[in-house]
């Protein structure tokens, strides 16, 4: 079976939308089927996908347009605008095409090329934002590539119903799927017993958007939070807000209890030195910093996003803010500094509670979910994604 993955991603190199197709398609290449990629052309070839090209993945760069707009348009009347894609699955010949979204607002023409060449293809939603709605201009078209998808995955259901709601596109026969983690499945990271100060972790690329860690440092530049001994450390690249987040921290006055721990590639080393985690995200889908914090027994302190609510249970086996606003945020933290003696166990009931609730092999579901899709299926289990009504409707 020749299985095509395309991902939406443009501006960033890699990023953890990205880590559950790619690892699929090793779980593919290792199960016998090929694999060919179409990804954003970079400088370099991100090292993720190296492992790809070794098992014998074909990769074909997507060259972003390079001439004035006069000219695009110009092309756009003379050929298909699917034409780059279609010559891309006639070089390929794929059996159906995997469409990786990184996020909900991003282009699936894709999706209609497929259509155009008659190949089946799936679409993965990583993440999807409440703050955010489909152009009016280009919400026909979205609605149209969900429509005739043979599947479509999400990695929470949060998401899911925020993209019914935005689209007005039934997707109830949508399947939820789990994200990879970059820890061992056995990950039991030493409990670091010194707690003066108590320290926690925020692993995430710093983006605000998304992130929110512009309402974290609010949060902590709070009288009570500067007379307690307790420590943050953000872990992660730069997301396109590291400036604004370090003029904050100076600006706040931060410097003796906010720092700076920047990507690490070994995360387990991370939960080593911290007690817990603190994610205060406005949207997510299933944050794969969550996943290995909980996997290592670290105590999670997130906000009502993505899977959260499936995967821990408030103030037993983390806590849990309703939405990404300082009062929330800062409710949630009190709640956990009252109980910090008892993080040790609080994260001991995490570890349980994530290896019960989220997959241990997700690539390999994953992969195995892609194989069935290419299945033909019986008329009578076929439930179709179906749309709501036309959007231009009187």
């Amino acid at each position: 079976m020749r299985i095509a993955f395309y991902s939406t991603l443009q501006g960033m190199s890699w990023g953890g939308s990205e880590e559950l197709w790619s690892a699929a398609a090793e779980a593919l290449l290792r199960d016998g089927h090929q694999a060919c990629l179409q990804f954003r052309q970079r400088r370099y070839v991100p090292q993720q996908l190296r492992p790809l090209l070794d098992m014998g993945a074909e990769v074909t760069p997507r060259r972003g347009p390079f001439f004035g707009g006069r000219i695009r348009k110009l092309l756009r009347k003379m050929r298909s605008p699917n034409y780059n894609l279609l010559k891309w699955f006639r070089a390929a010949q794929p059996d159906f095409v995997l469409i990786s979204v990184s996020y909900h607002m991003d282009d699936l023409q894709v999706a209609h090329a497929c259509k155009e060449a008659g190949i089946p293809y799936g679409i993965l939603v990583q993440a999807a934002s409440p703050y955010q709605w489909t152009d009016p201009w280009n919400a026909e078209s979205q609605r149209t590539a969900y429509a005739n998808a043979t599947r479509c995955y999400f990695v929470s259901a949060q998401n899911r119903d925020i993209l019914e709601a935005n689209l007005g596109v039934d997707l109830s026969d949508a399947e939820i799927v789990d994200n990879p983690f970059n820890v061992c499945v056995d990950a039991a990271p030493a409990w670091p017993v010194a707690t003066n100060p108590w320290k926690l972790a925020c692993v995430a690329r710093v983006h605000f958007q998304s992130k929110a860690q512009d309402v974290l440092l609010q949060v902590m530049r709070q009288s009570k939070w500067r007379q307690r001994p307790l420590e943050l450390t953000l872990h992660g690249s730069d997301g396109g807000s590291l400036k604004q987040f370090k003029s904050l921290v100076k600006l706040y006055d931060l410097q003796k209890t906010v720092k700076l721990g920047g990507f690490v590639d070994n995360i387990e080393t991370v939960w080593a030195r911290n007690h817990g985690l603190i994610l205060p995200s406005r949207y997510e889908g299933n944050p794969l910093a969550m996943i290995e914090a909980m996997m290592c027994g670290r105590m999670p302190i997130v906000t009502n996003v993505g899977r959260a609510a499936e995967l821990i249970d408030d103030n037993h086996s983390g806590f849990i803010a309703a939405a990404a606003t300082v009062e929330l945020v800062d409710d949630a933290l009190e709640r956990a500094w009252q109980r910090r003696h008892e993080w040790q166990e609080i994260g001991a009931n995490a570890a349980k509670a994530v290896r019960k609730r989220h997959s241990l092999s997700p690539a390999q579901d994953f992969a195995n979910a892609i194989v069935a899709a290419t299945q033909p299926r019986r008329r009578e289990a076929v439930s179709p994604v179906r749309i709501a009504g036309a959007i231009n409707a009187a």
